[in-house]
This record gives structure tokens, sequence and C-alpha cells, in this order.
């Protein structure tokens, strides 16, 4: 989120600028709060325990 409000990374909400698309960053837009996610937790994905 602080990514945001850095000077240096200007535009990095947009869903086409690179670095959103590389960090995997979703939507901020209001009303984009509700939308579902397209996509589940990869079930090869294991949890890791601190």
């Amino acid at each position: 989120m602080l990514m945001v409000f850095d000077h240096s990374l200007d535009g990095i909400e947009d869903p086409d600028n690179d670095i959103h698309q590389s960090t995997g960053m979703v939507n901020l837009a209001p009303n984009e709060w509700f939308a579902p996610f397209d996509q589940g937790r990869d079930p090869e994905r294991v949890f890791r325990h601190p």
C-alpha cells in the first residue's frame, strides 16, 4: 500500500503498469472492493508455519 504514495512509483495503481502486474497488486478502486477474486488458492501451495 505504501508504494502508492512513493513518488518514484507514480502510476503504480494503474492495472496496465508493469510494476503493478509483476507484484500481483489488486485494484483498490472502491467499486472493486467487493468483487470476488478471479482465482482461488493454488492447491499445490504449502502452508508455512512461523
